[in-house]
């Protein structure tokens, strides 16, 4: 589909883009001009983040998968609630009070290389590889594609590689810096947008929330009717936020502990707010335009019930939450490729810092283009992409921040690999069905989901760990 839009519209989406460039290239410039000190301000914003900069970046990075709200709502109605929204402020929460100040006091910029000074070298590899999983902004490629594609009409794998190269431009140049400063306007503009769509949602329903009983009745129960093994999962996704990077950088990035913790406590409450508008004026879509393809649930009702001008303010919104992530996952996988894995290769890339991370935006840029174009499901990739990372890393990065203890590098290695492989495995098997397995054994465990199967895998991996160390540690004591 293409969205109708009078000039208005055309010229609020090019002053966007336009601002957007402008105060990422400018306000990303650094006074500093060499050494240390540098590159630190172009990788954490030299730690002086303050609280209103760290709620702004937080919460635009955080919420950047509108078009799968939508899909997610049209599809499933209100337990789009627990999946995308209470699973996350409880997983922020404990964020907030056990792990920010942790990070804060130590030297590691990124997990990779928390996990190194732990583990060794060999962790911060497979861990990085890991990771790049759920920083590759593949899902946030796709949505700056589909806008494109509905804002102009070009095809999908146009649109996907123009919204790439208009949002990695002013990142490359100004780094964590720029980021962060257009993450703050976008932060503005996705509540004032989305406020301005909640509003006509309401006054297409004559501002009667009765008119949403006419919904179908699963999509007005809290937990669907989607099976408890999804519920399940998605609880587990939302353990993301410990791995997260995002979060991880922020949190490093602050000028104070004090500032991570009470940030990420406001930050929930403005995601609690916009939760609120983006499920509302999902089932408004879902009332209105049931039979649609649920991922263009926002651009359809957009199309019907928001007035020229108007239209241009939300779609901005829309864009603002979109791209404000897209910038940071980009920057984070460039981070995570420029300096944890070609990083080792030091001897035969002899670069700055600032120019590998460049050069990791174009291998970011290439791979995220790829997942966007052949997954082109914003659920999807979330969901494939969060099931095999977080069960592999999720102990080493909880027992990296809190244990003082010293486990095996070798064991630690082995869980990492294994638990991303048996997932992987799983998500391949289920993707290109499981009619070929007769097995019944075989096929019990693969009707698990492969986040479940990949927990509990990683989980006895661990338990295992735990005991091989206290035997030893006993069998020392003992000698």
């Amino acid at each position: 589909m293409k969205l109708s839009l009078s000039f208005s519209d055309v010229i609020i989406i090019f002053l966007y883009y336009i601002l957007i460039a402008i105060i990422g290239i400018y306000g990303g410039k650094s006074k500093i001009k060499e050494g240390k000190e540098k590159t630190l301000d172009f990788l954490l914003a030299g730690r002086k983040l303050t609280l209103p900069l760290f709620v702004a970046s937080l919460v635009a990075t955080w919420y950047g998968n509108i078009l799968g709200i939508g899909e997610f709502v049209h599809r499933y109605g209100l337990v789009a609630w627990f999946c995308f929204g209470i699973v996350y402020y409880v997983t922020a929460l404990f964020y907030a009070l056990f792990v920010s100040n942790k990070i804060r006091n130590i030297s590691s910029q990124t997990i990779p290389e928390l996990l190194e000074l732990k583990y060794g070298k060999v962790a911060s590899v497979y861990s990085s590889l890991v990771m790049l999983l759920i920083t590759f902004p593949s899902v946030y490629v796709l949505m700056v594609g589909v806008f494109i594609n509905l804002i102009f009409g070009l095809s999908l794998l146009p649109s996907i590689i123009l919204g790439t190269i208009l949002t990695f431009i002013y990142i490359g140049y100004g780094g964590y810096k720029s980021n962060v400063i257009t993450n703050t306007i976008q932060f503005i503009l996705m509540y004032f947008g989305f406020g301005i769509f909640t509003f006509f949602a309401l006054k297409e329903i004559s501002f009667d929330l009765g008119q949403l009983n006419y919904l179908p009745k699963s999509h007005l129960k809290f937990f669907g009717e989607v099976s408890w093994q999804y519920i399940i999962t998605w609880l587990f996704i939302s353990l993301q936020t410990f791995i997260d990077p995002s979060f991880f950088q922020r949190c490093a990035s602050v000028n104070s502990e004090k500032t991570a913790k009470k940030g990420i406590l406001i930050s929930i409450t403005f995601w609690f707010i916009f939760d609120t508008m983006t499920i509302f004026t999902g089932l408004v879509g879902k009332l209105k335009f049931p039979e649609i393809n649920p991922l263009f649930s926002y651009p359809i009702l957009l199309e019907n019930i928001v007035p020229s001008f108007f239209k241009g303010i939300v779609l901005v919104s829309m864009l603002a939450t979109i791209v404000s992530t897209l910038e940071s996952y980009s920057f984070l996988s460039a981070l995570i490729i420029g300096k944890n894995i070609m990083e080792k290769f030091r001897t035969l890339i002899k670069l700055r810092i600032e120019n590998r991370v460049r050069i990791g935006l174009v291998i970011s840029a290439f791979f995220s283009i790829f997942l966007a174009y052949f997954i082109p499901s914003a659920i999807d990739i979330i969901y494939k992409t969060s099931s095999i990372a977080v069960p592999s890393l999720f102990y080493p990065t909880i027992t990296g921040l809190f244990s003082n203890k010293t486990f095996s590098k070798t064991k630690v290695n082995s869980l990492i690999i294994s638990s991303s492989l048996v997932t992987f495995i799983f998500v391949i098997v289920k993707e290109f069905s499981i009619s070929f397995i007769q097995n019944p054994i075989i096929k019990f465990f693969v009707s698990f989901e492969p986040m479940v199967f990949g927990f509990v895998w990683s989980t006895i991996f661990f338990i295992y760990i735990l005991l091989t160390e206290k035997r030893k540690i006993t069998a020392t004591t003992q000698a």
